[in-house]
């Protein structure tokens, strides 16, 4: 029974002594990216392993491709990410000590004890924002020197798969995952929502919603065409077209038909799959890796944060295509609405200038249609560009108020990504000395004419 149905059967402890003492290792795009998302001594642990398991190592070509693709994006949002740890907290401690400092405050009877508290305060928020402030000093800043790349490039010399012959193959392996996806055969066919999202590398055009399709069907190739016995694929990608949830105390395990098909087509008599941060952890009992219970953390946290996000962009994907949507008619009408003069438009997004009343200054309005933040990709973040380059024509203009427009309501998890895919998105085009206020909010009538910005997604100043 066993033999017919091994996708269903944990392998015998004995397999899994033997795929880790000699079986072939091979790493998906994720793990490789995964290394920009972990902090330097994290890192630098995982280096190590991946060196001490070289010589069983292998990564299919499309892994590679996905992984140039990608990583001075991901390098770009990691290190602003841990940037505006810094920021955050700088910002909510002033506006705090700008409350209990206030000229009403300081009439009171209580503000001379107060005032020696806030003394201490200070001191205390000084070494605050040192710890935060230094928080980036621990990702590779798009600045200063990769090391992942050279890292990556010595390890993998000789260790990875071939470029397709021709555009013919590449049409042929898509063709297959199609029919595959047709009736749910994994891995890939939950990544639909990047259908029709053509690129070209080296001379290819690739439509990425095959790309885990690409990635088995290289590893299927290479176990059949070296006559591997065992092999071992390290993901980060969790999606059920990759994974089975067993929802007992087994946990998770790879989808059975992977399994079968892995000894069906290539004669791989044991396959298995983990985790980085399960590949951490059994490295370390089982070949005595150099690695601590941090580094497994620091891994397991970055798989869940990735995860996380993820899950709030498909449920926005979802929500997108069975909502009628933002469109540059609401843009125009919202930019109308808050702004005197001197509209323009952009993909995604508007700009406009509202006069200041009394004797405040005329300040900028940028209107982001929310939907092009979460998914609009180079496109849109071109158009910021072109955006913040003609702001940046106007030195007189100081203040910055953005406001992301969304078709509903927005839940916690999913304001929580906007404010970060906000701050990461504009923080490489302002100016110095701008500041910058930041608003969410949706429509409330299916004709787009009402509208509420009830979220403050925070304050920055250059």
């Amino acid at each position: 029974m066993r033999s017919q149905f091994s996708g269903y059967f944990d392998p015998r402890s004995s397999e899994i002594d033997e795929l880790w003492r000699d079986g072939a290792i091979a790493l998906d795009t994720n793990v490789l990216l995964g290394l920009y998302r972990m902090p330097n001594g994290t890192r630098e642990q995982i280096f190590q392993l991946l060196t001490q398991v070289q010589a069983r190592l292998w990564v299919p070509y499309h892994v590679l491709v996905e992984f140039h693709r990608n990583r001075l994006e991901v390098m770009r949002t990691e290190y602003a990410a841990s940037k505006e740890l810094g920021k955050e907290a700088k910002i909510a401690y002033d506006a705090f000590k700008a409350v209990v400092s206030s000229k009403r405050v300081q009439e009171r009877a209580c503000w001379p004890e107060l005032n020696a508290m806030l003394k201490e305060l200070n001191e205390k928020a000084s070494e605050l924002f040192r710890i935060t402030q230094s928080e980036s000093d621990h990702y590779i800043s798009p600045a200063k020197q990769d090391t992942v790349l050279p890292f990556v490039e010595d390890l993998l010399r000789g260790r990875t798969g071939i470029r397709p012959q021709s555009q013919e193959l590449v049409q042929a392996a898509e063709m297959d995952g199609a029919n595959r996806y047709a009736v749910k055969m994994g891995p890939g066919y939950l990544d639909t929502e990047k259908a029709g999202d053509l690129y070209m590398f080296d001379g290819l055009t690739y439509d990425r919603q095959y790309g885990d399709y690409m990635v088995w069907r290289e590893l299927l190739r290479y176990g059949k065409d070296n006559g591997l016995r065992r092999l071992m694929l390290v993901t980060s990608d969790v999606k059920a077209d990759w994974w089975l949830d067993t929802k007992s105390v087994s946990g998770k395990r790879p989808q059975p038909e992977l399994v079968m098909e892995m000894h069906r087509e290539a004669g791989v008599e044991t396959f298995w799959m983990y985790t980085l941060s399960e590949f951490i952890q059994n490295a370390k009992e089982r070949l005595k890796a150099n690695v601590t219970d941090k580094a497994i953390t620091d891994a397991r946290q970055t798989e869940e944060e990735v995860t996380r996000r993820r899950e709030i962009l498909w449920d926005k994907h979802k929500a997108s295509r069975s909502a009628s949507g933002t469109g540059p008619d609401d843009l125009h009408y919202l930019i109308g609405q808050m702004t005197d003069y001197d509209v323009q438009h952009f993909h995604g997004a508007a700009l406009g200038y509202k006069a200041g009343e009394e004797r405040r200054k005329d300040y900028a309005v940028l209107v982001i249609d929310g939907t092009m933040l979460l998914f609009g990709g180079p496109p849109f973040r071109a158009a910021l560009r072109e955006a913040f380059g003609s702001l940046s024509e106007r030195k007189e203009c100081e203040t910055l108020q953005i406001y992301v427009i969304f078709e509903q309501r927005l839940n916690e998890d999913t304001v929580s990504l906007v404010t970060t895919q906000l701050r990461v998105s504009i923080s490489m085009f302002l100016r110095d000395g701008m500041e910058v206020h930041m608003f969410g909010g949706h429509f409330l009538d299916p004709g787009h004419k009402l509208y509420q910005f009830g979220l403050f997604l925070g304050a920055l100043k250059t």
